[in-house]
């Protein structure tokens, strides 16, 4: 029974292979038989890493998005799974720390407070006064990836900018502000 499950896997990926071909080459038909094909196993993959499940919805159609787009990088003669699992691997990992990221700001009370607490009503205009003095363009970047919370892709695309830039303007104001917080 291995065998024939073996021999059944090797003939899914060169199927998957040979559609993945297809699409690279425009073919929608190809495109809608290989996602449909793979969604499932993908499915399956994603419920592992994705600990939200009413986002998991949301990531399966970010790797659906992700391989559509990275798709002139796949390579016809090796397996499809492989390259497939890697691109969902990592945009988990992405997914994963995004969430990690928001929640270690939240802090979850029983009751909520009668008043506000001073320490925040201080942190702010102080925050607003280090902001102020960063260049524009390093303001708007941390402005954006942490006050507004847009990913990496999206907060690139409202600068109108690469994302690789955005990253360099992003690090620059994040060494800025360390650099004056501690002054």
């Amino acid at each position: 029974m291995n065998k024939l499950d073996n021999a059944e896997r090797r003939r899914r990926s060169r199927v998957r292979a040979q559609l993945m071909e297809r699409v690279q080459q425009g073919d929608a038909d190809a495109c809608r038989a290989l996602l449909d094909d793979i969604g499932p196993s993908l499915t399956y993959f994603l419920r592992r890493r994705v600990a939200d499940p009413h986002e998991l919805e949301d990531v399966y159609q970010e790797v659906f998005m992700a391989i559509f787009k990275a798709r002139h990088t796949y390579e016809p003669k090796r397996p499809f799974e492989p390259w497939l699992f890697a691109i969902a691997r990592n945009i988990a990992a992405d997914y994963a720390r995004r969430r990690w990221s928001r929640a270690r700001w939240e802090e979850l009370v029983a009751e909520p407070p009668d008043q506000p607490a001073e320490s925040s009503n201080t942190a702010a205009p102080e925050l607003k006064t280090v902001l102020a003095k960063l260049p524009s363009d390093q303001r708007e970047a941390f402005s954006m990836l942490k006050l507004d919370g847009l990913s990496l892709e999206a907060a690139a695309v409202r600068a109108g900018i690469s994302v690789g830039a955005l990253k360099v303007r992003a690090h620059r104001a994040y060494r800025a502000l360390r650099r004056l917080i501690g002054e």
